[in-house]
């Protein structure tokens, strides 16, 4: 072969093919060349990718479809707690078992990529393989299969942690559910340094407080702004802007219009938060509509006379201070218009409460009538009203014309017959009238002399009018001086009481009434007639009736601790008024309670008056104190207008005469039978009676013929002092000869 290429070269054929070989040569090793650069440049875009996996802030794998992992990079090295791949790697052994805090999920997850090939966005709990610690997850993958077969080589796919995710969306989902609890709604509010705002957050308790759906966008700050009630919505803005530079707080109570023509009272608590662009508050709102509603009805109960809707003495007070400071203010003068109606005691008397209680809210609305826009009208007793005219004129001429006008007014308006159920009423009035300015002492010294001149009226046959003249009634501010002394007599306690002895037929002591006298540092010794239409009048018989039951129960602890006087019953009067009050019974039970008595031995004296009006309520008070073991008297038998089947129903233990029948019994027939049917009436209903002001021994002969149990008056003893009766209970332990009449 060597020879045939030496004589082919030599022979000068053998150029051409050797120029072919070397150009062959050339070409193969260019081929090869580009070939290596090829090869290099894979290399390191691999290498490139290699770099790019490993450096991903996403977890990158491969697995097997049996659960082995092929690799990881370094995001999922440190993701599950390693140092390196290989540790990595020879520490895992079943994904599903080691990996997945539920192993059910691991199935889940193959059955997806099963059936569609890849699954996106993973979520599970998984545990940080070397530490254990429990982490969140979201896992995106996707099968790898032989392109030829179709064969499964492996998985790929993606892992990045999100735990902080998690775990503010269920710190979110715990505060949405917490706060669909509370009975308010927390919002944030943000306002940034341009003046822009922002919402970021409303719980649905804010929601359904401000009438917002749960699926509504939440609206701008300015619409909030506008729900806001047009009246408080400039102290709404200045008390947020305040908040900011008071440090930070924010408390308002305002009230919204909602968007179907509901109002509500709110109250914001909030916190102002400052943050580079502005400030962030993060606020509590609560629905306070039901206790403004109820502070409205306290308020209402305070100020104003539930009855007739009128202002009461607490409002009428306020309002004459203020009208004296607008007449300093204004230099001018008012005036004080004081109504007390006519003969109105005898109305609720024989007609009931129910009666009275439609005329006084009839005459409200007439006294209405006759005074200005601007002027007030109020009730402050129970059948006694006044008006105030704050701005009646210039001058004092000015001001007592138009009292004048305004009194007369309401002398017309009382003369017209009132319409009472089927039937009509006619009634009067008594006014009396004060002109006062800013140089007037003060409104109680007003309102005395309005009093006064009201009086003065009443002296005169009623049915008129009166102006205060300092000069002709000063005789009438005596009463009111007594009134001041009294005052201060039951707020230093020193009224005292006086015991009048009660005697079985026997003359033996089985009790005593409590009476009230008054030891007057200058006009001495005073009995009730003189003072206790002073509390009637000026709203103080709820206090002075509480002073006596303190003292009485007290004097009756001090009998049953004695020997001598235990056993001994005590009758103390109640006034209608004070039996009225609700805290009434409880005050009585706390009183007996506290001094350890028997409460057998305290009768309760009321007058038919007392049991004539709220007759549920009072049989209900009365069959309480029944329970207490108290019993009742019904006071002055005879002389009221109370049906004798009502009085049957209730739990009465003693009937009282009245001592206007027992006067005449030796001389009036008509007294005598009076008397008998009394006497009679209380054994039909098996009562005690009990006859008092008894004055002669045949009176008590007569009492004790038709059947009267015990006597009480001077033919026995007076009223005397506690001391003195303790003796007098001593003298007579056991019965004592009839008089001296009869010694």
């Amino acid at each position: 072969m060597s020879q045939v290429f030496s004589s082919f070269v030599e022979g000068g054929a053998a150029i051409p093919w050797l120029l072919a070989a070397g150009l062959l040569a050339l070409a193969a090793t260019g081929a090869a060349f580009h070939f290596r650069m090829l090869y290099r440049r894979s290399e390191e875009e691999r290498e490139n990718q290699r770099d790019l996996i490993e450096n991903l802030y996403e977890g990158i794998y491969r697995s097997t479809p049996d659960g082995r992992q092929l690799s990881a990079n370094r995001a999922l090295v440190r993701l599950n707690g390693y140092d390196s791949e290989d540790e990595m790697l020879a520490s895992v052994g079943d994904i599903a078992t080691e990996w997945y805090v539920l192993p059910t999920r691991r199935d889940e997850f193959r059955a997806l990529l099963r059936r569609d090939g890849f699954v996106e966005n993973f979520v599970s709990e998984v545990y940080r393989h070397k530490t254990r610690e429990r982490i969140w997850i979201s896992e995106s993958a996707r099968l790898v299969r032989d392109r030829r077969t179709g064969r499964t080589l492996f998985y790929e796919g993606s892992v990045r942690e999100i735990t902080e995710t998690v775990n503010r969306l269920s710190a979110e989902e715990r505060l949405r559910k917490l706060s669909s609890q509370v009975p308010g709604g927390l919002i944030q509010f943000v306002r940034r340094a341009d003046g822009t705002c922002t919402v970021p957050f409303m719980s649905s308790g804010f929601r359904e407080i401000y009438g917002l759906r749960e699926d509504e966008e939440i609206l701008s700050p300015g619409a909030f702004i506008a729900m806001v009630h047009p009246q408080d919505r400039k102290a709404f803005l200045e008390n947020a802007r305040a908040g900011i530079e008071a440090g930070g707080s924010w408390d308002q109570e305002y009230r919204i219009s909602l968007r179907d023509g509901t109002m509500k009272w709110l109250q914001i608590n909030a916190k102002a938060e400052p943050v580079d662009d502005g400030i962030v508050w993060h606020g509590y709102v609560s629905d306070i509509t039901a206790r403004k509603k109820t502070e409205t009805e306290i308020e209402k109960l305070a100020f104003f006379d539930p009855l007739t809707g009128l202002p009461n003495r607490r409002m009428f007070m306020d309002s004459m201070a203020r009208a004296l400071a607008c007449c300093r203010e204004r230099d001018a003068s008012g005036a004080l218009v004081f109504i007390d109606l006519d003969n109105f005691k005898v109305l609720n008397d024989t007609r009931g409460h129910d009666v009275g209680d439609a005329f006084l809210i009839q005459v409200a609305e007439r006294l209405k009538g006759c005074v200005g826009p601007h002027d007030t009208v109020a009730r402050i007793g129970g059948d006694e009203f006044v008006a105030i005219l704050p701005d009646a004129g210039r001058d004092g001429a000015a001001a007592t014309r138009a009292a004048i006008l305004a009194g007369n007014r309401v002398l017309s308006a009382m003369r017209e017959d009132f319409l009472l159920g089927a039937s009509r009423h006619r009634s009067s009035a008594c006014v009396g009238v004060v002109v006062f300015d800013g140089s007037s002492a003060s409104t109680d010294e007003i309102l005395k002399h309005a009093d006064i001149a009201m009086y003065q009226v009443k002296a005169a046959g009623r049915d008129g009018m009166a102006i205060y003249d300092h000069k002709s009634m000063s005789a009438e501010s005596e009463r009111y001086r007594l009134l001041d002394d009294f005052k201060a007599a039951l707020a230093d306690k020193t009224l005292e009481l006086h015991f009048q002895p009660q005697v079985d037929e026997s003359r033996r002591v089985v009790g005593a009434e409590a009476l009230c006298r008054w030891r007057h540092p200058q006009l001495g010794m005073l009995l009730p007639a003189r003072f206790v239409p002073l509390t009637e009048r000026f709203g103080l018989i709820r206090e002075f009736g509480n002073v006596v039951l303190a003292k009485g129960l007290a004097e009756l602890a001090r009998w049953q601790a004695d020997p001598a006087t235990a056993g001994l019953r005590l009758s103390v009067n109640v006034n209608v008024q004070c039996f009225a009050c609700e805290d009434f019974v409880p005050n009585l039970a706390a009183l007996i309670e506290s001094h350890g008595l028997d409460a057998r031995l305290l009768t309760l004296e009321m007058t038919e008056g007392v049991v004539a009006g709220g007759r549920k309520a009072i049989a209900r008070r009365m069959l309480t104190l029944k329970k207490l073991g108290v019993r009742l008297s019904l006071d002055d038998f005879g002389a009221g207008y109370s049906s004798l089947a009502y009085i049957k129903r209730l739990p009465f233990d003693e009937l009282k005469i009245d001592g206007g029948f027992i006067a005449d019994i030796e001389r009036s027939e008509s007294d005598r039978q009076l008397v008998k049917s009394i006497l009679g009436t209380a054994r039909t209903l098996k009562l005690t009676a009990v006859a008092e002001h008894v004055e002669t021994v045949g009176q008590e002969t007569f009492l004790r013929a038709f059947g009267c149990d015990y006597f009480q008056g001077h033919l026995y003893s007076p009223a005397l002092p506690a001391d003195a009766f303790v003796a007098f209970v001593e003298a007579h332990r056991g019965g004592r000869p009839r008089n001296r009449e009869s010694a």
